[in-house]
Parts: structure tokens; C-alpha cells; sequence
């Protein structure tokens, strides 16, 4: 089900353990600016909270991530972190993300990432229940 779902920010702030042998924030730690926005996303904008799947038993399995990097950020930066469902599957969802440099309001990398709906127990993808859907359908005009 493809729908226009509302774009939520989160803000990352560059660590010194963040940055590599050339200066800038390492590569792999994007995935981690981009997994701790939605971590925070769920909970504040959707009121759903990983605190509740895991109550309920379930769990989101990142099957897949993509990546385009643009410019780097580094230490001192802030990163500006928007995330928006692009896509509610069956048993997962895709979510898009832009990263933007908050000092210089400069795009730094855009990508997506591929969710599966898990039932923590069997480790067996689920499908997605209506009180998901229902609170992930969020299209408000300005977030």
C-alpha cells in the first residue's frame, strides 16, 4: 500500500567516535544516525514505540538499506535526520531518509531502508496488524 506519509525530523549530533581516518563521519554510521531517528520517530510522532512491539512480541528486521552519499558531514556537525514511510507492505514497510547538515542546511546523503515485521519467537516475517497501519498512516501537512 503506497501512501503520502508526513516527513518527521530527528537531530544527531556528530560524536568524536563517529569520524574516520579522513576527517569525517564514518560511512556505516549514517545507518546509525538513520535507525536512531526512526527508533526516536516511533515513538514521539507515532505514538508506537519499539517498547510496544516487543511487548506484543514483535520486532523490525532491516532487510535491506540504500544509500547515496552526497557530501560528508564532520565532528561539530548536527545532522538533520527526516524520515517518511514510503511504502506499508504486507509484513514491512520501506522508509525513506534525507540527511541534511544543519549548520549549512546542505544535503549530505539521501537513501531507504526495507523493514520486516518479525515475530521475535518463530524469527518469521508477520503481517502487518491494523493498529500498525493505523497509526503509521500519519499525513499531516506540516510536521
Amino acid at each position: 500500500m503506497s501512501l503520502n506519509h508526513s516527513e518527521f525530523q530527528s537531530c544527531v549530533q556528530v560524536r568524536p567516535d563517529d569520524i574516520d581516518l579522513f576527517g569525517h563521519v564514518h560511512s556505516a554510521k549514517y545507518l546509525d544516525y538513520f535507525l536512531a531517528a526512526r527508533f526516536e520517530q516511533m515513538q514521539k510522532n507515532y505514538n508506537c514505540g519499539m517498547d510496544e512491539f516487543l511487548s506484543k512480541g514483535l520486532g523490525w528486521f532491516l532487510q535491506d538499506f540504500d544509500i547515496s552519499y552526497k557530501r560528508p558531514l564532520k565532528l561539530g556537525d548536527t545532522a538533520m535526520v527526516y524520515t517518511n514511510i514510503m511504502e506499508l507492505q504486507n509484513n514491512g514497510s520501506i522508509v525513506a531518509f534525507r540527511i541534511l547538515n544543519q549548520q549549512s542546511n546542505k544535503l549530505v546523503a539521501t537513501g531507504k531502508g526495507k523493514f520486516a515485521l518479525v515475530d521475535i519467537q518463530s524469527a518469521r516475517s508477520v503481517a502487518i496488524p491494523d493498529w500498525v497501519i493505523e497509526r503509521y498512516s500519519i499525513n499531516i501537512e506540516n510536521p
